[in-house]
């Protein structure tokens, strides 16, 4: 704002017109007064009431330019996102890379002023799993995870093989669960958010996910500032 102030004052004082509509332009790239003498120097006073408002121009129409670049990127890669969250097109059971599944649902659920922490073990192969449903335990288990640490915090996403399992940590920085509640978190129906905001179904569908469909485990670890969803998924022979 001081600096569209000296823009406004310096364009005022040259008589350009409208100088209102040209300061936040460039005010936004870092034009100072320094630089418009310089342009004073080199087009000659009387030709900044044209220059000026061209190159107004050119630099909105370079912005608009890169605001349209990075959203079509944006859609690009979320299109990209659900394609692999949902597994269109692909067989039920199919060889998956576990790591991109967390990324796509990270992705869909876009974890706005949440800080994410990775640490995945690379050296973990690809292995048959039912890939859309794990998405929904990821799905389950990050949305909770963000939902405790209610818009700030950290969630950190970690993997790393223990012999023939695969294991998946999925920790945020929230309050933590009483013991109350961890006990009973795979209850269907059971759910400590607002009303309208949770079904109680969403634990209980991961448990059935894990246990019943990959013969894994699913469980919680909680403390004040730490609770970590361990997921442990057999890698098939």
């Amino acid at each position: 704002m001081d600096r569209e102030e000296v823009i406004v004052n310096w364009l005022e004082t040259r008589g350009v017109d409208e100088p209102w509509h040209m300061a936040p332009l460039f005010a936004s790239v870092g034009a100072d007064e320094a630089w418009f003498e310089q342009c004073e120097s080199i087009v000659g006073s009387d030709a900044l009431g044209a220059a000026l408002p061209w190159t107004s121009s050119t630099i909105k129409a370079a912005q608009l330019l890169s605001e349209l670049t990075d959203t079509t990127n944006r859609i690009t890669n979320l299109i990209e996102a659900a394609k692999s969250y949902t597994q269109m097109d692909r067989s039920e059971l199919q060889r998956a890379d576990i790591h991109d599944g967390i990324q796509s649902t990270l992705v869909m659920l876009s974890a706005r002023g949440i800080e994410v922490e990775f640490d995945f073990d690379q050296d973990i192969p690809a292995f048959d799993a039912y890939a859309a449903a794990l998405n929904q335990v990821w799905t389950n288990l990050i949305d909770n995870a963000i939902d405790a640490m209610h818009g700030e915090g950290t969630l950190r996403l970690a993997t790393h093989r223990d012999g023939d399992c695969v294991i998946v940590d999925i920790t945020d920085s929230g309050p933590g669960m009483p013991a109350e509640v961890q006990a009973r978190v795979f209850e269907p129906f059971y759910t400590t958010k607002d009303v309208g905001k949770g079904t109680g179904l969403g634990l209980d569908i991961s448990r059935r996910i894990v246990v019943e469909r990959h013969h894994g485990e699913i469980s919680f670890d909680s403390k004040p500032g730490e609770t970590t969803a361990h997921v442990r998924l057999p890698i098939p022979r």
